[in-house]
């Protein structure tokens, strides 16, 4: 049975698993709430304060009063139409000035607490009566052995000297030669780690 959300030490956001380090001080639920929560602050509706209600009424009423006294309109349709429209005047308004003097709000930043997202494929080999922090072990250990077999495979490729032209000083084939022997030295030590991981989780042998 491959590892969900329903087990002790994990949760579930959208499509993805989180497992909870034991020694984070928060129990799962804290944590679950807290990557739960919008982080966006388009996801939350604007609220409409009472001042640009009352700078709406207000146009409408004056266009309407300026209108019966200047010209004596009475026609009830239209100091309708005349009140929306001073309406919709006076609140764009009042909207536009209260924003400009007072602006918006900053919003609170969103502080998510420590959790490690769990491969699809760590999910489904880890075994049932796994903890929290075997599955934060043998996900970390994964992807890093999987971030190192992508930046070895990316390395720049250094020709050989002996049948290649050297630049004049030697120095972009240096360069290249030690980023590519990091990047070799950086996977070859993750994939010490990961060895066993595979081994017991049945994933893909290290190449």
């Amino acid at each position: 049975m491959a590892i969900n959300g329903s087990h002790p030490g994990c949760f579930a956001v959208g499509a993805r698993l989180y497992a909870v380090p034991s020694d984070t001080g928060h129990d799962v639920a804290e944590t679950q709430a807290s990557w739960a929560r919008p982080g966006s602050p388009h996801h939350r509706r604007p609220r409409i304060h009472w001042s640009v209600v009352v700078g709406g009424v207000a146009g409408g009423i004056l266009i309407d009063a300026s209108a019966i006294r200047s010209s004596d309109l009475a026609d009830p349709v239209a100091l309708l139409m005349m009140f929306i429209l001073g309406g919709l005047v006076g609140f764009a308004s009042a909207y536009g000035i209260r924003e400009a003097c007072l602006g918006r709000k900053p919003e609170p930043e969103q502080v998510r607490l420590p959790a490690v997202e769990i491969p699809g494929d760590v999910a489904r080999g880890a075994p049932d009566d796994a903890t929290a922090d075997e599955l934060v072990l043998w996900s970390v250990v994964t992807k890093r052995y999987r971030a190192a077999l992508v930046a070895r495979d990316d390395a720049p490729f250094v020709p050989d000297p002996r049948v290649s032209t050297p630049s004049s000083t030697g120095a972009t084939t240096a360069t290249a030669a030690e980023a590519g022997a990091l990047a070799e030295l950086a996977y070859i030590t993750a994939r010490h780690d990961f060895e066993p991981v595979a081994e017991l989780l049945g994933l893909a042998t290290p190449r």
